[in-house]
């Protein structure tokens, strides 16, 4: 069976995405445009089984989660929830504003043949972070261990276990889906990445929007933030322990691995 590929698009005729589109299917997937979850108006409605937290995600981040967040979370976590409710072993999510590099085919292929250990693998990430050289994935891709959170949804993959731990932590919703992977640590899944990047990020406004009136400095708020920070720091520590010989030694790369424009160290 083909790897199932979803596009994840506000507007299916997007052009970038129908290229994108083109691109997967000509490499043998079953690539396929999904209409996105629009939050940009107004809250989404929820499914059975799904629950929004806002006081959580005030201590997430001492903010309230948007409606356009909470709509491009669910654009995700659904196709997963899907992906893993029909049986797939893996399932590649990519945005509508990222284009192919040469060699995303193959790229996408052997990471299929990773063990079940690489429960997310981004083909590009947004933040440069210090990480592991763990394989070589071919002569041109490498397969690599981020050490913290490396931000971004624009394109992964995600094999069967994967799938089963987003499905069970993610139906609370409490922080945009980026930041939930990255909160790796805490829901205890394994992220990876590759070197370079396979995928680039087209510049152009973003469709979320953020909390109006930034950060709520109630001291009730600062408060619960603050512990939960705690208790991230905690488990990040506690992750690393645990996972130390697959996470070390760890280093920043020592060239850009990729050309979107919000790359950022």
């Amino acid at each position: 069976m083909p790897l199932k590929a979803w596009i994840i698009a506000l507007n299916p005729d997007n052009p970038v995405a129908l290229a994108l589109q083109k691109t997967l299917l000509a490499e043998g997937f079953d690539a396929e445009i999904s209409r996105a979850i629009d939050g940009r108006h107004a809250m989404p409605p929820l499914q059975p089984g799904e629950k929004l937290s806002q006081k959580l995600a005030l201590v997430h981040r001492r903010a309230k989660l948007t409606s356009s967040e909470v709509g491009c979370y669910l654009s995700h976590y659904r196709l997963i929830k899907q992906a893993y409710e029909n049986g797939l072993s893996h399932v590649a999510l990519l945005e509508d504003d990222v284009v192919a590099e040469p060699g995303l085919g193959d790229a996408m292929r052997r990471i299929l043949e990773l063990d079940d250990t690489a429960h997310l693998v981004r083909l590009m990430a947004l933040k440069i972070r210090k990480r592991k050289v763990v394989q070589a994935l071919n002569d041109q891709f490498n397969l690599v261990r981020p050490i913290r959170g490396s931000l971004g949804t624009q394109g992964y993959i995600v094999n069967r276990e994967g799938m089963r731990r987003i499905v069970k932590s993610g139906a609370r919703i409490f922080m945009p889906i980026d930041s939930f992977y990255d909160s790796f640590f805490v829901f205890d899944f394994n992220c990876y990445g590759i070197e370079p990047h396979a995928i680039y990020e087209l510049g152009g406004p973003s469709n979320i929007t953020k909390t109006k009136g930034g950060i709520d400095k109630r001291l009730s708020v600062t408060v619960g933030w603050r512990l939960y920070k705690l208790f991230r720091s905690v488990m990040r520590r506690w992750y690393n322990l645990r996972h130390r010989s697959e996470l070390t030694p760890a280093t920043k790369p020592t060239s850009t691995p990729g050309r979107s424009e919000r790359l950022r160290h």
